[in-house]
């Protein structure tokens, strides 16, 4: 039987065996490949909401006024017109699991069950930060902005869509996108090339535009005194949004809140849930089918 000594000398560091001899040192951090700053869902406007249903009541018609002659009949009673309309709460899960052996294996290096309801939870706002733009209310999803701007515009004023056309962008089209708005938008969410286009525009104008902090801490180009938001949830070259951020109501039923669920085996096995509705108000306006380089 071979000594220590010999065993020693026969691993060659370039052998596979001699590897594993080797220490390895982890840090013990985690970094971040996929998550993305949740931009729209720290920009939207948070309301608690105690029902499932968000209901609102709005004027539709106003009454009408005649001139009359002196001495004259008066005109007609004439009635002011309302409406009721609605956005209902929809429910949004995940569920994780860690296995009993993994946590126990992680040691005192970092807790697994807390990291992993962390990524859970961090994928919750990442589907949030989505939708709120995009969805279109199929598949038990909510309604984004793009859907209450251009198809289903019952609780806004119908800002509505202004379609480009295929002209390019221009400062021309963003003032009247925004007197669209009736003066009202406070933020345009933009993708980072529009972005960039509108800032070449600017300067071959030899106009400047400004910064500013938005909650959150955001601090972003502005034009016209409104915020140009960029979210890496959303991006598009031929759309700009233009709302008013108290508008943008995300209804929050109830919050993300973790449950633990029953154990059928060893692990720990839990969901993460939250009840959001979303309800955009006001005069909004999507910019649209525009052109640049």
């Amino acid at each position: 039987m071979a000594d220590t000594y010999t065993i020693r000398k026969a691993l060659d560091l370039a052998s596979t065996a001699a590897a594993y001899l080797l220490p390895e040192v982890v840090d013990q951090s985690i970094r971040d490949f996929v998550s993305k700053e949740p931009v729209i869902y720290n920009v939207v406007n948070k309301v608690p909401w105690a029902t499932n249903t968000y209901w609102i009541r709005k004027r539709t018609a106003l009454p009408t006024a005649e001139w009359r002659p002196d001495g004259g009949p008066l005109p007609a009673v004439s009635d002011t017109a309302y409406g009721k309309v609605s956005k209902t709460v929809k429910y949004l899960y995940t569920r994780g699991e860690v296995t009993g052996p993994m946590q126990e294996a992680a040691g005192s290096v970092f807790n697994a069950l807390a990291s992993e309801v962390e990524t859970h939870s961090a994928a919750m706002i990442e589907k949030l930060s989505t939708d709120l733009v995009t969805a279109t209310g199929a598949s038990n999803d909510i309604q984004g902005l793009l859907y209450q701007i251009s198809t289903d515009t019952s609780l806004n004023a119908g800002g509505g869509t202004l379609d480009a056309a295929g002209a390019a962008l221009s400062l021309e089209l963003l003032d009247e996108a925004i007197d669209n708005t009736a003066g009202t938008a406070d933020v345009m969410v933009i993708s980072q090339p529009v972005r960039r286009y509108i800032n070449g525009l600017l300067q071959a104008q030899q106009t400047f535009n400004d910064s500013i902090e938005v909650a959150a801490g955001f601090r972003v180009r502005t034009y016209d005194g409104l915020p140009m938001i960029t979210s890496p949830h959303w991006s598009s070259n031929t759309d700009i949004l233009f709302i008013r951020r108290s508008d943008a109501r995300l209804l929050v039923h109830k919050d993300l809140t973790f449950e633990e669920l029953a154990k059928t085996r060893d692990s720990t096995d839990f969901m993460i849930k939250g009840y959001f509705g979303f309800a955009l108000e006001g005069r909004p306006v999507r910019l649209t089918n525009f052109t640049t380089p």
